[in-house]
């Protein structure tokens, strides 16, 4: 197993990481981006077909040897577990957010000595020497 994200797909057990040969494999199967999945013709959300979810799930599994017919067997269990596409859509979302497709993660952390100054009309400003605001 690698260090991917395990999902279980009724009873298909998945090991998920959209690394670089991932993204570019579903790609290449879908004939467009995979961000452009979730746009409407009018620059809109949407939700994007099953089959395409279950493509992206397909492509970013790191176990190989999963078959289409595999990931329709597994999928049909899914949903008579209880699950909907729609959780299928959170999986995916999660693996794009951890590849960066929503843009790198700020890094929250504060060196000794820094602390933000709260306001109640607008953003925390960086203060490096709390003493200075007295």
């Amino acid at each position: 197993m690698t260090n991917g994200k395990q999902f279980n797909l009724g009873g298909l057990m998945l090991d998920l990481r959209l690394n670089g040969k991932a993204i570019l494999n579903i790609e290449k199967r879908l004939g467009t981006s995979i961000m452009s999945l979730y746009m409407g013709g009018n620059g809109g959300v949407v939700l994007p077909a099953t089959n395409k979810l279950l493509i992206v799930l397909q492509g970013a599994n790191q176990i190989h040897g999963i078959t289409d017919k595999d990931m329709i067997g597994g999928f049909e269990k899914y949903l008579e577990a209880g699950n909907t596409p729609m959780d299928l859509n959170n999986v995916i979302q999660e693996l794009l957010d951890e590849a960066g497709f929503f843009g790198k993660k700020k890094d929250d952390t504060k060196t000794d000595g820094e602390s933000a100054e709260m306001t109640l009309d607008g953003e925390p400003t960086e203060v490096t020497n709390p003493e200075e605001t007295l």
